[in-house]
């Protein structure tokens, strides 16, 4: 008898291979892939926001990959009514479905309740006694105070009093980010709890349940991890590929078309992709060319920059979607099955014959052996309540949290150039064109 179809859901950090191993599984299997990429639902970008092509696809169908227009809304509410048909449909003609996407945010939306109160079809945060949700914001990170319209609430008081009360949670979050510090507050107000040992409640109480188990199918989720060395190396040479396949082009087209910077206002912009904000100095100077000419070595010089800051950038967001599935499972106690894609990219990069036999032996027997059976395999075990470092850079009035982080900060040229301004202001040195002249 054929096995009976399933909901497998592939997570990851960028580049790690999982809109490959989801075609591979789907033909494997029998079955439909659904992108839960946020950004990949856009129709414009494509190769900006590393959109699977039409020859990558194999046959498999996909669903959701290119079908927001520019300028059009698609929220994660949207996200789950629609791919939640497509599973139901999917599984009632016997196909399994592979859920694939960069923002573990979507993936759960769809699959759980966990992180969404969903009532008479309107999403709303739950904050009650009862029940207290740990949100990661819509793309899976922290959103910040001008988001949320409280950019005037003083969030170094109001962080200052939640590491007083409860400095734990101040510990997991930036000191900016005077949303998730005020709702802690408010659940630290309302209960007399800290927020860290409610959430700790709420997770051990908390049982995974996948709002497909009444169609008879299993939920399986599948985390890909890969050594960070490995993984930088990937994404160098895969942003380096996006320039020679016409990246550049393809921004400048969509600049001239839209514009360089998002509408007031606008929620959900293609824009937020990494790969774009990396090369708005560079768009702003191409698109004034056409009235005002720009030296060729200025532009090349921007473009050199942007393509670091795109790869800087998007290894430092890896590191953070490959913490985050730490959370996923320990925290959250989601059923996770881990296969390490380390050694085969490695190869990917050093000896590219051998890539494909290793990546089939490896990653994609791996998964379909995890599909089969119930074990769940664990990440190195860390510790979780590591402290972390929090930096100030008097220069440039930021505060970042973490070794990576701050070093990434040190580096950029934003950083250097305020510094260098810093030290002119210190030695009296502005207004001159030489420490030695005289003021001009």
């Amino acid at each position: 008898m054929p096995s009976p179809p399933r909901v497998i859901v592939i997570v990851g950090p960028t580049g790690s291979g999982k809109s490959r191993l989801a075609v591979e599984l789907a033909r494997a299997l029998g079955g439909d892939v659904i992108n839960a990429d946020a950004l990949q639902f856009h129709d414009s970008l494509p190769i900006c926001t590393a959109r699977v092509r039409e020859d990558e696809m194999e046959g498999v169908r996909h669903h959701l990959v290119g079908c927001v227009k520019y300028g059009e809304y698609f929220d994660v509410r949207a996200f789950r009514a629609r791919a939640g048909s497509i599973v139901r449909e999917c599984v009632g003609e016997g196909r399994s479905v592979i859920v694939v996407g960069g923002s573990n945010y979507y993936a759960q939306a769809l699959v759980s309740d966990s992180l969404m109160d969903v009532r008479d079809g309107e999403e709303e945060e739950c904050i009650s006694d009862k029940s207290f949700i740990d949100d990661i914001g819509p793309n899976g990170g922290r959103r910040t105070a001008a988001e949320d319209g409280t950019v005037g609430v003083d969030a170094s008081t109001a962080y200052a009093r939640l590491a007083e009360v409860d400095p734990e949670s101040a510990q997991r979050l930036h000191p900016n980010d005077i949303r998730r510090v005020r709702r802690y507050l408010e659940i630290f107000d309302t209960t007399g709890e800290r927020p860290s040992d409610v959430f700790k409640r709420e997770r051990t109480m908390k049982k995974f349940v996948s709002q497909f188990d009444v169609l008879g199918c299993r939920t399986i989720f599948i985390a890909l991890k890969c050594d960070s060395k490995v993984l930088d190396e990937i994404l160098r040479a895969r942003v380096l590929s996006m320039v020679e396949n016409g990246l550049v082009d393809e921004l400048e087209q969509f600049a001239r078309c839209h514009g360089v910077e998002s509408p007031d206002g606008a929620r959900g912009d293609v824009r937020q992709a990494i790969g774009y904000a990396e090369w708005m100095p560079y768009l702003q100077a191409k698109v004034k060319m056409d009235s005002t000419p720009c030296v060729d070595s200025e532009l090349a010089s921007m473009r050199d920059e942007a393509i670091e800051a795109t790869v800087r950038h998007t290894c430092r967001l890896s590191r953070r979607q490959q913490s985050r599935l730490t959370t996923f499972a320990k925290q959250y106690g989601w059923p996770v099955r881990f296969v390490d894609v380390s050694d085969s990219l490695s190869k990917f990069c050093s000896e590219r014959a051998a890539f494909k036999d290793s990546w089939y032996a490896n990653v994609v027997h791996r998964a379909l052996e995890l599909c089969e059976h119930e074990d769940v395999v664990e990440l190195d075990s860390g510790n979780s309540s590591k402290q972390v470092a929090v930096h100030t850079c008097e220069a440039c009035g930021k505060t970042l949290r973490g070794e990576i982080e701050w070093r990434a900060h040190l580096n950029g040229r934003r950083h250097r150039k305020a510094s260098a301004n810093a030290r002119k202001r210190q030695r009296l040195e502005f207004g001159t064109k030489h420490p030695r002249l005289g003021r001009q």
